[in-house]
């Protein structure tokens, strides 16, 4: 009964999320857009479907890379000690570990949706398992807040948690008028994000008993199996260096950069689109970076996303319209990127 319940509410919004659109293809109250050209209506429906091989695939990529990356750096640092290079080589692995360890971040969103897979049971358990327990998240409760608050309330006063945040650190209305005076301000609302993330992430409100035993047993069991092995070592500087420094960093950039400053209420003009080759890999993996997709179609699983824009950029309205940035900010000055959107706000 719990699991049909849980499939109810996620399909249940996401219907009703899809649903809202006008005659005309005008911006609505709710969404702002969604296409009613009746051959993208056809193509973006086949592009619901879920493929478990894709879902196996990403998360033995981010694995992969973890462990294969990990590996290296331990050997490098027995062979040739702690040096200039082995430190400096260090830095770059933890970057790119918690860019994967965000990789898994948005794996756990994507098991919030069952974008997984259908099955409830199968979605569940891959996601508990080799990403919500590693990173110390509650997969349960992040689908009730995500879903139900911020989906189906989206920024709405006391009911979007996320909207909440983007007030209570002050980046919900962005004013800046040259870089240097928006990164004073995004720096300046680190810690006051840090701060609010950990309750909702790591101490969830309403979280079960037995969810809690859950994350408590997973990872002592963890420290145990590596403490026989003597590995507690690597297990700190590979894991939960990366995890604390550079994922705290890439996961706030990667937050803010999804809604904040745009001003609107509806998720089409107030969500953008976060693409380019620094924001796909490293900030946004896993289709994360069309978000503007995923707001209108959350059906659509991570790994046809791309597909999906490239399907809906053919409709003007969506092109010209929704809030694309095609880099992160080290472009030309005239490409769209996350940081110019950002200062520019909805302007």
């Amino acid at each position: 009964m719990k699991e049909k319940k849980n499939v109810s509410i996620v399909d249940d919004i996401q219907s009703k999320s899809s649903s809202r659109q006008s005659s005309n293809n005008q911006v609505t109250p709710r969404n702002g857009f969604l296409s009613k050209d009746p051959q993208i209506q056809a193509q973006i429906k086949a592009l619901m479907k879920t493929n478990i091989i894709y879902t196996l695939l990403a998360l033995i990529c981010d694995w992969g890379i973890i462990i294969k990356l990990a590996t290296l750096s331990w050997i490098a640092f027995h062979q040739y000690g702690v040096t200039t290079y082995t430190i400096f080589a260090y830095i770059i692995v933890c970057f790119i570990i918690a860019s994967r360890q965000r990789g898994l971040e948005c794996l756990i969103h994507e098991a919030t949706h069952m974008n997984l897979t259908r099955n409830i049971l199968a979605n569940d358990i891959i996601g508990w398992i080799f990403a919500a327990l590693p990173l110390g998240h509650n997969l349960i409760t992040e689908r009730q807040s995500h879903i139900v608050g911020h989906h189906k309330h989206f920024w709405e006063h006391g009911l979007d948690l996320d909207f909440q945040r983007y007030q209570d650190i002050g980046v919900d209305q962005l004013s800046a008028k040259s870089l240097k005076q928006l990164m004073h301000i995004l720096i300046r609302s680190f810690v006051p994000y840090v701060n609010s993330v950990i309750p909702a992430f790591f101490i969830p409100k309403n979280e079960k008993l037995s969810h809690f035993f859950l994350r408590i047993s997973f990872w002592w069991s963890i420290i145990l199996i590596f403490a026989l092995y003597n590995l507690l070592t690597p297990l700190i500087i590979y894991w939960f260096v990366p995890f604390l420094t550079f994922l705290t960093i890439i996961r706030y950039i990667g937050e803010i950069s999804e809604h904040a400053s745009l001003g609107c209420t509806n998720p089409f003009q107030s969500t953008r689109n976060n693409l380019g080759w620094f924001n796909e890999y490293f900030i946004h993996p896993h289709g994360d970076g069309y978000h503007v997709v995923h707001h209108l179609y959350a059906k659509i699983p991570f790994f046809r996303l791309a597909s999906a824009h490239r399907l809906l950029m053919k409709d003007p309205i969506y092109a010209q319209q929704g809030h694309h940035c095609n880099a992160f900010i080290l472009t030309d000055s005239k490409m769209h990127t996350t940081f110019t959107s950002l200062s520019k706000g909805a302007n």
